[in-house]
């Protein structure tokens, strides 16, 4: 990864005293529904429990919700909007759930989508997009992709904007949303306004280990390694990883790119991957803002420290123009 350039230089720092490090996620390839199962309702009962303790909580729920099936890229896709209670016309954003392409749900991110559509007073639409090893690349990245196009066709029976629409997420569900703003572009879809990118993956395709692999590779909660292929199940070859819908990073032309936002935790192997991704945004004219949460670790989104309800307030900030 010597090419590349970083936003800026981190400190690499350590683990702030209050956050807890959760025990790696190594899903069950034999059994994956189950599997899926189970880790969800887990992570879903540990977040509630600790947002019933916030001060938001009974404000979160006040956010109207509409569940529908929609068909993208061939299949039958659950979607989940998230109104605020006012019903009035609203800016939109489409989030992207993270989970190494093939783990979480919509249902372990609900309350970051009710913090969104409350505090952001945004509508949130959140696809629960078709996961690996059962669908591999491109399938789940094409279910993203289209939730955009249905967005913009429809999303004004939701009290949506269709004209003001915006694309996040975080770790893959960054990857996806880093590619749907490229794709958008490369196919003169729906114009999206701004891009939220929390930790992503950037690219799928490495010959080194960068320094934050290096340094938080593992006991930092996500275990990442580039050199030992963590997405082998995502995808069928490596030119499938080495494609810039893959892997954005490789992409030759970031020009004309909506504004990117980008919200990382220090503590993650991941962190290099945005810096230089920034980077490259920036050196072809695309309006940057980066983030470090210092003393975070990859994840720390769906959990209830300050600094993640700091990161949620500045992607708020950043979609409304502040």
């Amino acid at each position: 990864m010597g090419k590349y350039k970083k936003y800026l230089e981190p400190e690499y720092g350590e683990v702030a005293p209050e956050v807890e490090v959760m025990v790696p996620q190594t899903m069950d390839m034999r059994h994956t529904k189950e599997w899926r199962a189970k880790s969800d309702f887990e992570s879903i009962a540990a977040i509630t429990a600790a947002m019933k303790k916030c001060n938001c909580y009974n404000k979160l729920m006040k956010v109207k919700t509409e569940e529908i099936y929609v068909q993208l890229a061939g299949e039958n896709v659950r979607v989940k909007i998230y109104i605020p209670a006012d019903s009035k016309n609203h800016s939109v954003l489409i989030y992207y759930h993270g989970g190494a392409y093939s783990m979480n749900s919509i249902e372990v991110y609900e309350y970051v989508h009710r913090y969104f559509a409350y505090y952001g007073n945004l509508v949130v639409v959140a696809p629960d997009y078709h996961l690996a090893p059962e669908y591999k690349f491109p399938q789940g990245l094409n279910e993203a992709y289209e939730t955009l196009l249905w967005t913009a066709d429809n999303i004004h029976k939701f009290y949506g904007n269709s004209d003001d629409i915006s694309i996040g997420g975080d770790s893959s569900g960054g990857n996806f949303a880093a590619v749907v703003a490229i794709m958008a572009r490369n196919n003169r879809g729906p114009k999206v306004e701004k891009q939220i990118l929390y930790y992503p993956l950037t690219t799928n395709y490495e010959t080194e280990m960068t320094e934050s692999e290096k340094r938080y590779q593992t006991g930092y909660f996500l275990e990442y390694n580039c050199m030992n292929d963590p997405m082998y199940f995502y995808f069928n070859t490596v030119e499938e990883r080495k494609n810039p819908l893959a892997s954005p990073l490789l992409a030759e032309d970031l020009r004309n790119l909506p504004d990117a936002c980008f919200i990382s935790a220090e503590c993650d192997p991941l962190l290099d991957q945005g810096l230089y991704y920034a980077e490259r945004l920036r050196s072809q004219g695309v309006k940057v803002e980066y983030n470090i949460m210092k003393g975070m670790v990859h994840g720390f989104l769906n959990w209830t420290y300050g600094k993640t309800f700091d990161a949620m307030d500045r992607a708020i900030e950043f979609i409304n123009g502040k």
